[in-house]
């Protein structure tokens, strides 16, 4: 072979290469745009959620504070409770039990408060009893301080729901 056909043919091959790494360099960018694109729309859906979670979670506590603070400012009676959590929250609706003279109001598993009140008296109309004479409102929870399995009622109390 001569010099001049190798030249030919390197020359040749030398084109094809640079047209093969010029082509498939286009499929790369391509491929990592799409990569990149799919994983960062998940993760920013997923940080979304967080986020989004995160903010309800700060309303909700907010406002049970809102409802210790006016609660004990304002409630005399477990009726008068009822009132505020349906102004707060009027999706839920707390309970009351006679044995321990208290009224749980749980607005997540997590941001609940319970009432205590001093005595239970009956409303001479309708024969229905109630708490009275609101003495505190215990905010354990809102403060961490307590975890929801341990503020569980037990089944032996005498519950009523307003």
């Amino acid at each position: 072979m001569n010099i001049k056909n190798i030249a030919i043919a390197l020359s040749v091959l030398l084109v094809a290469v640079a047209a093969l790494l010029l082509m498939q360099k286009g499929n790369y960018v391509d491929q990592a745009t799409e990569h990149y694109n799919k994983t960062t729309t998940n993760i920013f859906k997923g940080s979304s959620k967080i986020v989004e979670y995160v903010g309800s979670s700060i309303d909700v506590n907010k406002m049970v504070w809102a409802l210790a603070c006016e609660g004990i400012q304002t409630a005399k009676s477990s009726q008068d409770m009822a009132k505020l959590e349906a102004k707060f929250f009027p999706s839920t609706k707390g309970s009351n039990s006679k044995a321990k003279m208290t009224r749980h109001f749980e607005a997540s598993t997590f941001y609940f408060i319970d009432s205590k009140f001093a005595k239970v008296d009956t409303d001479k109309k309708t024969d229905v009893w109630y708490l009275n004479n609101l003495s505190s409102i215990d905010v354990s929870a809102l403060l961490g301080l307590v975890t929801p399995t341990m503020a569980a009622p037990s089944e032996d109390e005498e519950e009523y729901e307003e």
